[in-house]
């Protein structure tokens, strides 16, 4: 290597002069001269140092130390004029940094490069900036992405346009392929809209005011595209207008879902139902747009006045299913009742509620289901009382025998104690089911097996009819349960079973009626009624189940049982279904249930009583029933608990007095002399503690202001037991 010159050491001490950081790479002898400056960038002393390569790896990752050697084997074969890299290293403090290197071959030995010179510049400050504003762009351009937009600039002296990246995106164009003038991108708008946008344009840029355009183009592959173009003039510091920024937006998606909006508006005004529209994040999109509805009710939440609770589970519940529907909903102890439905658009992000007040309504279909059971009543009563008579006649006579027995000293009389416990039973099934037809509806849905509680009321179904129509039952063998209201499902057989009998009668006394189940495909359940009646018409049955409509004889039908049966199986997610003739010859009904099957019979769970609470108590029992109050003591003293009865309120006064503390109080709701409210008073007045539970045999009361338990007239030993366990 030929001896350096005077003027590069020279240039050494200037480089050194001015703080410049720098470096020699002898080729030759594979040495790196690094400058104190370079040191000191380094996170070293500000000392010029001399060493190998093997230096570099110290502050290089190894896969930028492989980068950058590659840079430098392309300069020294003569493929780039010199090294010019940007890379992170880190500093002898642990430090990163990005740092600039610029490099290039100074001296040569022959043709073989000997040594080469480079500088380096600390550039962190500048790569943040850089990184910083990359970050930006990036949400800039992610930020018009996802609002479906981007952004325009039209230069006033330039007369230019420039795009956005995703303003092309939007036209279905390349940045190569078009270059935006006013004339072309008018030219991109289908024909109405083509001279309008051109002429805004013109206004704005003369007048220098905004620009607010909608309008449609067709891309390349024939799809149209609906545009909003907005813009503001863009002025500088000097309030010199030196062009015009906007934005330009997809709207194709809001002009769809609005479009669907205004149909269904149309619609709302058809039907005259109140609609609202509510977007994913809870906003109204439009609130009641039926005309007849004042201000104060037009928000949801004042129409229905219903919780968060009830209208998030509403919502959750129509995002999974698609749409929902429910009838005789009530959010108030159905002071005002309403139909619901809600239906979830998830490509459009909205819920549509179409809600509609059907309390008047509720309220008369209420009253015709009790007509309607109280008109089932008045068939059945004659049966029922002959029902009652022919179990007095069996305890009656079990009774005598027993008389008989005990005169001549026999012993054997368990037979007979079990007839008359096994009539009284009877007779308070009887009683139970008679209660049943006059109460007001339930509509608690509960899960039961519906074969099992057909099999279980055979005896009232059998009692209704004439005894010149037979009625025949028909199951496959299975176990399913359904979630219905219990009580209605009987009701609606005996609805159609009494139907089945008209139809009979109108052709004559004599017929069959066949009730059958059996389960088909999707976990459904089907129960059949078919009858060897007159049958139904075709031309009436789409009629059948329409409200007062009736195709009986004059007095024989008022037209509301079918279509409160109707009204039932629908508002619960059952179906009904009519054929006009079956192989009976008659009218064929079909009741579809969702049902679920079972292995065995389903068996509803009991709870054992624990009456352990009333031993050591001290219990009063007050019944002007002698029998009944000895049965009730009894019972309550085989559990451990001390007793004392009284019969009359004179009894009761005496027994309070004469007690300092008595535990629980059992009374009758009605006494001669005094009402059960009369005697709980005054024995609260005494034992103001003392727990209170009320037996009644009067089946009508139905005091709602009365807030202790009742027991029901007759009861056995097992029910008194359930009762004071509560």
């Amino acid at each position: 290597m030929k001896p350096r010159s005077l003027s590069f050491e020279y240039a050494h001490k200037l480089l050194e002069g001015v703080d410049e950081a720098y470096w020699e790479w002898d080729l030759e002898q594979d040495t790196v001269f690094y400058s104190a400056q370079l040191m000191l960038l380094l996170g070293y002393k500000a000392k010029a140092f001399k060493d190998s390569r093997e230096f570099w790896p110290k502050h290089f990752l190894d896969e930028h130390l492989t980068e950058i050697f590659q840079h430098f084997e392309r300069h020294l074969k003569g493929e780039v004029n010199n090294v010019d890299v940007s890379y992170p290293l880190k500093t002898n403090n642990d430090k990163t940094i990005w740092i600039h290197a610029v490099a290039k071959i100074i001296e040569y030995n022959g043709d073989r490069a000997s040594l080469i010179f480079g500088t380096v510049k600390d550039i962190t400050d500048s790569k943040i900036i850089y990184s910083q504003l990359k970050k930006q762009n990036d949400w800039l351009s992610l930020t018009e992405r996802v609002s479906n937009l981007g952004h325009w600039r039209y230069d006033f002296k330039e007369t230019t346009f420039s795009w956005s990246s995703e303003v092309y995106r939007i036209h279905g164009l390349s940045e190569q392929s078009f270059t935006p003038t006013l004339d072309n991108i008018a030219a991109l708008f289908i024909d109405k809209d083509c001279n309008s946008f051109k002429e805004k344009m013109n206004v704005t840029i003369t007048d220098l005011t905004p620009l607010y355009f909608k309008g449609a183009i067709k891309k390349s592959n024939s799809s149209k595209v609906k545009l909003e173009v907005i813009a503001e003039i863009d002025f500088d510091y000097n309030g010199v207008a030196q062009g015009l920024f906007g934005v330009v937006k997809d709207i194709s998606r809001q002009e769809n879902i609005f479009e669907k909006l205004k149909l269904l508006a149309m619609v709302n005004l058809t039907i005259k139902v109140p609609i609202f529209f509510i977007d994913d994040n809870d906003n109204v999109v439009y609130q009641d747009i039926s005309p007849h509805h004042d201000n104060e009710s037009s928000v949801l939440f004042n129409y229905i006045n219903f919780s968060i609770t009830e209208y998030m589970n509403y919502k959750k519940k129509a995002m999974l299913q698609g749409q929902i529907k429910e009838s005789n909903v009530s959010f108030d102890k159905y002071n005002t009742v309403f139909d619901l439905s809600v239906t979830y658009e998830p490509d459009e992000g909205i819920y549509i509620w179409i809600v509609e007040n059907v309390t008047d309504k509720f309220r008369k279909e209420q009253q015709q289901i009790i007509s309607n059971r109280l008109a089932l009543l008045g068939n059945t009563f004659g049966n029922v009382s002959h029902d009652i008579n022919n179990v007095l006649g069996v305890a009656l006579g079990a009774i005598e025998m027993l008389e008989m027995k005990f005169a001549r000293g026999d012993q054997n009389i368990s037979t007979y104690i079990e007839r008359v416990k096994n009539a009284i039973d009877k007779g308070k099934s009887v009683t139970e089911r008679l209660l049943a037809f006059t109460r007001k509806p339930t509509i608690k849905v509960v899960s039961f097996d519906p074969v099992q509680d057909i099999e279980d009321n055979k005896y009232l179904f059998k009692q209704l009819l004439l005894s010149t129509i037979s009625m025949n039952f028909k199951f496959e063998p299975m176990h399913c349960i359904i979630n219905f209201p219990q009580g209605e499902f009987i009701n609606i057989l005996l609805n159609l079973v009494l139907n089945a009998q008209d139809a009979i009668q109108e052709k004559g006394l004599s017929g069959q009626i066949e009730v059958s189940a059996n389960l088909s495909a999707s976990n459904r359940l089907e129960i059949h009624v078919k009858d060897s009646g007159i049958g139904i018409q075709e031309e009436n049955l789409t009629k059948i189940f329409d409200p007062f409509y009736s195709s009986k004889s004059v007095n024989k039908g008022n037209g509301i049982g079918l279509a409160n049966v109707y009204n039932t199986m629908y508002k619960h997610n059952g179906q009904i279904q009519v054929e006009g003739t079956s192989e009976l010859g008659g009218a064929h009904f079909t009741l579809v249930f969702k049902c679920r099957e079972l292995k065995e019979r389903y068996k509803v769970t009991e709870n054992v009583q624990d009456n352990s609470k009333l031993k050591g108590k001290k219990v009063l029992v007050l019944d002007d029933e002698i029998s009944i109050a000895e049965f009730v003591a009894l019972f309550i003293e085989s559990k451990g608990a001390d007793v004392v009865m009284a019969n009359t309120k004179e009894e009761l006064i005496d027994t309070i007095e004469q007690n300092s503390e008595f535990d629980i109080f059992v009374t009758d709701m009605i006494l001669p002399d005094l009402s059960g409210r009369e005697a709980v008073n005054m024995v609260k007045d005494k034992f103001p503690e003392i727990d209170v539970y009320s037996i009644s045999g009067y089946i009508a009361i139905e005091d709602r202001s009365w807030e202790y338990p009742v027991l029901r007239k007759p009861f056995n030993s097992k029910e008194l037991a359930e009762f004071l366990a509560k």
